[in-house]
């Protein structure tokens, strides 16, 4: 399998590692890009949070060797975020001692089947809050140097998507505006369509985010100038 980026798995993760603590994170600057109208980086506190949630931004190469990230589409449960698009994540809970890289690593496992551990992890990336469901979500970036074999939790997972990098909005562009249905209502907001579901809110602003960093790290060399 050929693949768009051949150093090792281990290089990758240092790179995204060394750039991460020498330069910092793209931040408010990266999530504006996805932000839908009306959320204003200064609402975006955790101190407003009513419960605290860790999600994974896992990086693996797709079947063609595209360096990819992970997406999953929720079933229609009710929920806040029924049938939309969101990283493997969930709730804090007792066993994870306060540690929400703890949290998103064990809910990637129970939700797609992913079991991650500290060699995959890059670190932590900008959280931010989710005013619908009220929730202060810390988004992980980990990287994976295959393609994982999925385990779908049916009750709480539709469908996973592994989206090219090169298949998201370019980094520093801002994502389109897309007119779509949500909870009964219609909601005009910036997004981009994954495997026929718009992904915008958090999520997108999140995979900007990750975007904009991966760009900066010069990884995959399709971004780098």
């Amino acid at each position: 399998m050929s693949r768009d980026f051949e150093r090792p798995v281990g290089a990758i993760t240092e790179l995204l590692r060394s750039h991460m603590a020498s330069h910092g994170l793209p931040g408010w600057s990266a999530q504006k890009l996805a932000c839908p109208p009306g959320r204003p980086k200064e609402g975006m506190t955790e101190d407003r949070a009513e419960r605290r949630a860790g999600v994974v931004a896992l990086l693996c190469p797709n079947a063609e060797g595209q360096w990819s990230l992970v997406f999953m589409r929720r079933t229609q449960d009710g929920s806040p975020h029924s049938g939309q698009l969101s990283f493997p994540g969930g709730a804090e809970e007792t066993v994870d001692k306060g540690d929400l890289i703890r949290t998103a690593f064990r809910e990637c496992e129970e939700e797609v089947g992913v079991a991650l551990n500290e060699s995959h992890l890059v670190g932590a990336m900008t959280p931010l809050y989710i005013p619908p469901s009220s929730f202060w979500v810390q988004p992980v970036l980990a990287v994976a140097d295959e393609l994982p074999q999925f385990v779908k939790e049916p009750t709480e997972v539709a469908d996973i998507l592994v989206t090219p990098l090169s298949g998201l909005p370019a980094p520093g562009e801002t994502w389109p505006t897309k007119r779509f249905e949500a909870r009964s209502d219609t909601f005009v907001s910036p997004g981009w369509d994954v495997g026929g579901t718009v992904l915008w809110g958090a999520t997108a602003m999140m995979a900007a985010e990750v975007v904009s960093l991966c760009d900066e790290a010069g990884f995959p060399p399709s971004f780098a100038t």
